[in-house]
């Protein structure tokens, strides 16, 4: 540990907040969107790396959380559905950093939260399950050169709370979730060539609220989460190669509703989360070499539903979340030498 910097507070988001997004522009910016604080957001934030500041953008034309937001090919991002607090919205827009504004655009054919957004080889948008009175197996495609919405392949299951990951065979990993009975240890893959979903080998842990990372010789990281009985510090690693599944060294703290971040020396950096006690501020480190995990700084504040962004200069920036009920604006950074 003597060679960690670990953690420093930064400047504070304008309006507190968690389950919002959170993406880094091609400039090396972040937006964050969206989220909630006592209400449902509609406001958007932009982080200046150089100024290590924050300043209000153009709103969304909806307040939405539960919601996906996805970097486009063309450096536009794209923020699609999520809840109002009353129902699921199909609604999707586009956030154009050069006017700082947003447009919205074609509807989806479902409304959806908690789904996941994918961008493709090809520069489309897989949306994949979510809720909207039941929980979906639906799943499409937006296309950013014709601004439309296209059904495509539907899962074998139906699910929410799952993640997805883009391999580098070009295929999307599904793993986990809930399907409104049972916690789920299943997987599916999507190819993009073909449209169709086709089933995998199964998580050796059901899970949600779980949390995906590609490592980067290409096999995924799952880490934590809840298998309804508790929170998990187990992890396991899946191979594309085989599509198998390994368990591996179990974390030092369970936790659900944590962050994941690969670092730039190819580590995974997991910050705070829930252990069915205890909101936490306790961050670790996996070495995908040794496949260890050791513990690392804490963060100065304990929180979930947090963002994590990896800057262009190596830090990690943790973004809002809540802490016991409290909407948070603090943002910290980690840095490692």
């Amino acid at each position: 540990m003597s060679c960690l910097k670990g953690w420093s507070n930064t400047s504070s988001i304008n309006i507190a907040r968690d389950s919002h997004t959170a993406s880094i522009l091609p400039n090396g910016n972040i937006l964050i969107a969206g989220g909630y604080n006592k209400s449902v957001l509609s406001s958007a934030e932009l982080y200046n790396l150089l100024r290590e500041t924050w300043t209000i953008t153009g709103n969304m034309n909806n307040a939405r959380f539960h919601h996906s937001e996805s970097i486009l090919t063309n450096g536009k991002v794209l923020v699609v559905g999520g809840s109002n607090d009353k129902h699921q919205l199909n609604s999707a827009e586009l956030y154009d950093s050069s006017t700082r504004a947003w447009i919205l655009i074609n509807n989806m054919n479902t409304a959806r939260e908690y789904h996941t957004a994918t961008v493709l080889t090809d520069g489309k948008v897989l949306i994949a399950g979510g809720y909207n009175g039941i929980i979906q197996t639906s799943t499409e495609l937006y296309d950013p050169l014709t601004g439309n919405w296209t059904f495509t392949g539907l899962m074998n299951t139906r699910r929410q709370y799952h993640t997805a990951s883009m391999l580098k065979n070009g295929k999307v990993l599904v793993t986990g979730g809930y399907d409104a009975m049972t916690i789920l240890n299943n997987a599916e893959l999507y190819d993009p060539s073909t449209g169709h979903w086709t089933i995998t080998n199964s998580m050796n842990n059901a899970r949600y609220f779980h949390r995906a990372s590609v490592l980067s010789d290409g096999k995924v990281l799952i880490t934590g989460g809840n298998d309804g009985e508790g929170q998990l510090k187990s992890a396991e690693l899946y191979d594309p190669s085989t599509e198998t599944w390994t368990l591996i060294n179990n974390m030092n703290t369970a936790r659900e509703y944590h962050t994941a971040t690969i670092l730039t020396d190819g580590k995974v950096l997991i910050t705070g989360g829930h252990n069915g006690t205890f909101y936490l501020n306790s961050a670790e480190l996996y070495d995908p070499s040794s496949k260890t995990w050791t513990i690392t700084y804490s963060m100065n504040i304990p929180r979930i539903r947090h963002t994590t962004s990896l800057l262009t200069n190596g830090k990690v920036l943790v973004i809002g979340g809540n802490n016991n009920d409290i909407y948070l604006n603090m943002t910290e950074a980690y840095e490692s030498s």
